[in-house]
């Protein structure tokens, strides 16, 4: 007779055995897609924010790069994804984005970039619209998980809060106020966005040493209605 620890081995190992036979069955069978969006608008989220307040008047339109992963193998030929506007959680009328409805994710690869535009227009200064994207089935994928399959768009034409303020910007800035970061983004000579991704340690130092000295410069010319923040804080 077998010895009991050894009876348990076997079973241990036929069953983790055909557990992972089953995982790449899945995968294979049942190619699926993630949407991610560009980092420095969604730092890892599902939703991304955007405002187009810090660009010139005569920017009508920003181009944001989705990227989509295949979840599985990669294939030998082009394959299809179906992408779908959810009406029911979006907001913004069709002439302020564009979608496409198809993308193709070349073979041999296991992901690509696709463009969603958003458009701007005088109703954005008032209010914040939504646009909900989500992976549709097609004859080559299915439509992923549900923390993935989809990715939330928001913008407008007013001034917000960066969603890297707090992670990575207030070690550099202080505390937020639009008061505050309107002040940088109009004397950031054209820069639009501050990150860690995109700056240097030194670079965003340099910014906080420029902006501090433009603010000293500008109470000391108008005591009687100074900026009542600072860099420090």
């Amino acid at each position: 007779m077998k010895p009991l620890k050894y009876i348990i081995l076997v079973c241990l190992i036929s069953i983790l055995g055909t557990s992972c036979e089953n995982d790449g069955f899945y995968y294979q069978d049942e190619p699926r897609v993630r949407l991610v969006g560009p980092e420095i608008w969604t730092l890892k989220t599902d939703s991304l924010e955007f405002s187009f307040v810090v660009y010139p008047e005569d920017v009508t339109s920003y181009q944001m790069d989705v990227e989509a992963y295949i979840m599985g193998t990669v294939a030998e030929h082009d394959r299809i994804l179906k992408l779908t506007v959810d009406a029911s959680k979006t907001t913004a009328t069709e002439n302020q984005y564009t979608v496409p409805t198809t993308v193709t994710i070349p073979a041999g690869s296991d992901k690509t970039v696709f463009p969603v535009i958003l458009k701007r227009d005088a109703s954005l200064a008032n209010k914040t619209v939504r646009l909900y994207i989500k992976v549709d089935r097609s004859d080559d994928f299915e439509t992923g998980v549900n923390e993935e399959n989809h990715l939330l768009l928001k913008w407008n034409d007013q001034l917000a809060q960066p969603k890297n303020w707090e992670t990575e910007l207030k070690t550099y800035f202080g505390t937020y106020s639009d008061e505050k970061y309107r002040f940088m983004l109009n004397n950031a000579g054209g820069i639009s966005e501050f990150s860690t991704e995109t700056m240097s340690w030194a670079q965003l130092t340099n910014y906080k040493i420029v902006f501090t000295n433009l603010l000293d410069e500008y109470n000391a010319a108008h005591p009687e209605a100074p900026y009542s923040f600072n860099f420090n804080d």
